[in-house]
């Protein structure tokens, strides 16, 4: 998937560095909504719940025991929690078990596992690298607020400073000064606090975008452990007919899946 904000074949562009100034906080603010898209782009797990979906197709077509599968369809509920239960999985009976019908062996069942498991995990070093990029576009949103609420108490104390400012009858301009003390110091309070909405609002975004991808992550973890778990339950549910091949056994026709050779049709 690459980097989650990098350049996808020129249709999007990487946004203004966060390094710049303080001064282009309301310039470059979209930033935050970018981070937040993404987040949501990738919280739509619907396409590796799918993939994974497939896998319990072919083992369905390959007869493979349900105590076997009990980790895939766990995989699916973290992948897609919106979708439901995952499909009912149905190995079928021995006149349901012909070629091209599921995978041809267990090496083949446990290369497409492996395949959905790359895939989430290619899925969470990119939610790992926006959640960088989010916790980065946050420390610099809280920095400029703080940065402009300590502009706003200094504008503040110039406003105060301006209206005790004396003047006379006799007046050689002080009046004027005083006016242009006082319009000064109110322009650099309505600034400092239009920075402190605008960083307000950056951070509230961050935030969102920062919950959207801590929940994404520890669903993203447990379809990784529940895949993992695959060949453990694979190998535990065929123990005795692993040890039966190791001995030198040879399965018959119906059970070559596990050697995997293919079926010489009768």
């Amino acid at each position: 998937m690459g980097d989650p904000l990098g350049d996808n074949g020129g249709s999007r562009t990487r946004p203004l560095s966060l390094t710049l100034s303080s001064e282009r906080t309301l310039t470059v603010s979209g930033y935050e909504e970018q981070l937040h898209a993404r987040a949501e782009m990738l919280e739509e797990t619907s396409e590796l719940a799918a993939a994974v979906t497939a896998i319990l197709d072919g083992a369905s077509g390959a007869g493979i025991d349900p105590r076997a599968i009990v980790s895939l369809r766990a995989a699916v509920t973290e992948l897609d929690p919106a979708g439901g239960a995952p499909p009912g999985y149905q190995a079928g009976d021995r006149t349901d078990r012909h070629p091209g019908t599921g995978y041809r062996s267990d090496g083949e069942f446990l290369e497409a596992v492996s395949d959905a498991e790359d895939q989430v995990l290619d899925w969470a070093r990119d939610t790992g690298q926006l959640q960088e990029q989010v916790i980065a576009a946050l420390d610099v949103a809280r920095g400029d607020r703080g940065r402009a609420q300590r502009d706003l108490q200094a504008a503040r104390q110039d406003l105060a400073a301006a209206y005790a400012m004396p003047t006379s009858k006799d007046c050689d301009g002080c009046h004027g000064r005083k006016a242009a003390a006082i319009s000064a110091a109110e322009a650099a309070i309505n600034e400092a606090e239009e920075r402190i909405r605008d960083a307000g609002r950056r951070i509230s975004i961050c935030e969102s975008a920062a919950e959207i991808l801590d929940s994404l992550t520890r669903r993203l973890q447990a379809a990784l452990q529940a895949l993992r778990q695959v060949p453990h339950d694979l190998g535990e549910v065929y123990e005795l007919i692993y040890a039966f091949i190791r001995r030198g056994g040879k399965m018959p026709h119906l059970g070559r899946w596990i050697e995997g050779e293919t079926l010489t049709p009768a």
